[in-house]
Order: C-alpha cells, then structure tokens, then sequence
C-alpha cells in the first residue's frame, strides 16, 4: 500500500485519508486514521489514539503494540540531510517493513500489506519536516596555481638582481622583464584557466 504526504495531508490513490496539524509539542493526525504524538524529549514521542497509550517512538525507533521498528542511523541522517531520498524501515528481525521517500511535492511511504498502516502514517508525519530539505553545498576547495612557486621566487631574483653590480638601466630592464614573467604566470595564465573563461 502507498501513503503520500503533501502539505500536511495524508492520502492514498487519490483519496484524502486525514490531516496533520502541529500544535506546540503535539502532533494531532485526524480523518481516516487518528493520532496524537506527544512530544516528551529530543526524537522521543508518546503516540496516543483516543486517550489510551499505543506506542512511543525514540530516534525514529517505534515501538508499537508488542512490536519495534527500526530505521538505520546513516540511511537516516542521510535523507535528513537531503543526501538520500530515501529510508526503509525494518523489524528488528531484519524483515523489511516499507520505505520512506522523497517525491517532489512531499513524501510517498511504501507499506508491506501484511503490516498495520499506523507505522507508515507516524514515519510519514515525523519525517515529513525533511521533505523539502536539500543536501548542503559541497565547497569546492580553490585549485592552487602550480605557479604558486614564483611569489616566493621571484622577489628572491629582484633581491640578488639589486646586489649585483650592474648599470641602473639594465636592473631596470631586468626588474620590468621579471615583473611581466610574474604577471603572465600568475594572472593571465590563472585567468585562462577558469573553467567557461572566453
């Protein structure tokens, strides 16, 4: 069975199944399925349906009537981060359970028929704060010349060209030459080098 959730709507094949409403630190979940998660730590709810006590969710771990599920720790921090765009969750016996996943206008929850729909109704509703979440910018690390070498260099040479004892006009040839050398290295060539440069 698929679940989709889209601004703050649960539905099935089209068919509107019940709303979430956040309220300070409950979740209310109402029409076709009804639940309230009561917050109670960092990750940790109380799931309640009508007034009696179901169930409790800790770092995405659910324990729900005499059962746990589990999703895994890097596929969840993955898809929180927007690196993934998925999440399955598991019994602890390892049989898997259903799949989270990201779609464009939400979530979309994959649900084994054989398992009650509360599971993915409350993945859904905790998870449906990372349904827009896209992955962090990876910085790309500034590509050093392999000119680099000539900023040392090159005021070395200026240095022993003054020690030197040579005619005024010729240390001045020599001082534009170098500083025409430096400039071609380290600008121009740099400059070509950018990638989309014309």
């Amino acid at each position: 069975m698929i679940f989709r959730y889209s601004n703050g709507t649960i539905s099935s094949e089209d068919l509107t199944l019940c709303t979430v409403k956040v309220e300070g630190n409950q979740i209310r979940v109402e029409g076709s399925y009804n639940l309230l998660l009561k917050r109670k730590g960092f990750n940790t709810y109380e799931i309640y349906q009508y007034n009696s006590k179901i169930g409790e969710i800790k770092k995405f771990n659910l324990q729900y009537s005499m059962f746990n599920f589990i999703v895994s720790r890097p596929q969840l921090v993955a898809f929180m981060r927007g690196y993934e765009n998925s999440v399955k969750i598991f019994t602890t016996s390892n049989t898997e359970v259903g799949e989270i996943r990201r779609i464009q206008d939400g979530l979309e929850g994959y649900l084994n028929d054989t398992y009650d729909p509360y599971i993915i109704i409350v993945y859904l509703v905790l998870l449906s704060n990372f349904s827009n979440t896209m992955p962090y910018p990876r910085y790309r690390t500034s590509k050093v010349s392999k000119y680099r070498g000539l900023i040392y260099f090159i005021p070395l040479l200026l240095i022993l060209v003054y020690l030197i004892p040579l005619p005024y006009y010729i240390d001045l040839a020599i001082y534009i030459a170098l500083l025409i050398v430096f400039y071609y290295f380290l600008v121009i060539r740099r400059v070509n080098a950018v990638p989309g440069h014309v």
